[in-house]
């Protein structure tokens, strides 16, 4: 099955977040307990999903926090598969 590019994880928390709430990005940020600049690298493709994020979310959204990890493990996933090529590593053979 091919994949298409997902979504950078920063644009679905926009759409969920900004749009969804009609929260300006400050008040999105103070709900979260975060700073705006963090909210912002994160809603502008410049930061990641970390754990901590992942958590906020989901005690924001009443979500789990697996689902806001997935969703950056899909990206990360689907980033890396596309430079594989370039990573040189022969398999692991046991000796009989």
């Amino acid at each position: 099955m091919i994949m298409h590019e997902p979504l950078h994880p920063g644009i679905i928390v926009k759409d969920a977040l900004i749009v969804g709430t009609g929260l300006s990005v400050t008040k999105a940020a103070e709900k979260l307990g975060v700073t705006r600049t963090t909210l912002s690298r994160l809603l502008n493709e410049h930061a990641d999903i970390s754990s901590e994020m992942a958590l906020r979310l989901s005690k924001f959204f009443d979500t789990s926090v697996e689902t806001w990890i997935n969703v950056q493990v899909q990206y990360d996933v689907w980033m890396i598969k596309q430079h594989a090529s370039h990573i040189k590593i022969k398999p692991f053979k046991k000796a009989a």
